[in-house]
């Protein structure tokens, strides 16, 4: 993946930003106890009740990360953020652009478009049976890639299908439950791979957010990436 786009995260101090038309801000939420003053009463006495510092922390992380940045784009305090759900979970805030958040090993990155957006994260060290997941919930094709390399690069080639694959269904709201059979993936070399869900076409990205980590972005048009963000 060494071709793959590398990039610095910037620490983000100001108080509104807009995102260009065509592009992309991806965002590192850095674990902090402070989200919670953001959650709603419901949020907050879900929150409460996990007794995990770490799962707590990420949860909190999640839902008032996520109104924090939304309410940069909005000029709103983010306490007066409000988040809704759609009909199969996906989150999505009234009068803020479209985005999406995935988490992994106690990092949230969040990706902010004004179209449709998904994202997801994993990290290279996580245990998987490539070959026999693969076989269970890929495309033939996908899975004879998968096995026709050596086995040191197996397993980074199933988490970039896997990655991609997960975009692709959070892009359309699904689910991984009810997506995951419509995603098809044509890895690249380069990372601006190419899918299709349920014959519709999706443009991928994949990114090396940090360290180990694997992820793609899935958009229904191409975005190119405007802004690197922490908070």
């Amino acid at each position: 993946m060494d071709s793959f786009l590398a990039f610095e995260w910037i620490d983000y101090e100001g108080e509104h930003l807009e995102i260009p038309m065509g592009g992309v801000h991806l965002w590192l939420l850095d674990p902090s106890p402070i989200y919670e003053r953001y959650l709603d009463s419901a949020e907050l006495l879900r929150c409460e009740r996990i007794l995990n510092p770490e799962v707590r922390t990420s949860y909190s992380c999640a839902q008032g990360g996520l109104r924090r940045v939304a309410g940069i784009y909005m000029r709103r305090p983010a306490e007066r953020v409000t988040m809704r759900r759609q009909a199969r979970g996906k989150p999505y805030i009234e009068g803020a652009p479209e985005f999406n958040l995935s988490h992994t090993c106690g990092r949230t990155i969040a990706a902010f478009s004004l179209e449709a957006i998904g994202i997801d994260v994993e990290s290279g060290s996580r245990r998987v049976h490539a070959g026999e997941l693969a076989t269970r919930f890929f495309f033939p094709e996908e899975t004879a890639q998968i096995m026709s390399v050596d086995e040191a690069e197996r397993k980074l080639t199933f988490l970039r299908y896997w990655v991609c694959k997960e975009a692709m269904v959070k892009l359309s709201g699904d689910g991984i439950y009810h997506g995951l059979r419509y995603a098809r993936v044509d890895l690249a070399a380069d990372g601006r791979s190419r899918g299709t869900y349920q014959g519709r076409n999706v443009s991928l990205w994949e990114f090396q957010p940090a360290g180990d980590l694997v992820a793609a972005l899935a958009s229904w048009e191409p975005v190119e990436a405007k802004g690197f963000f922490r908070v």
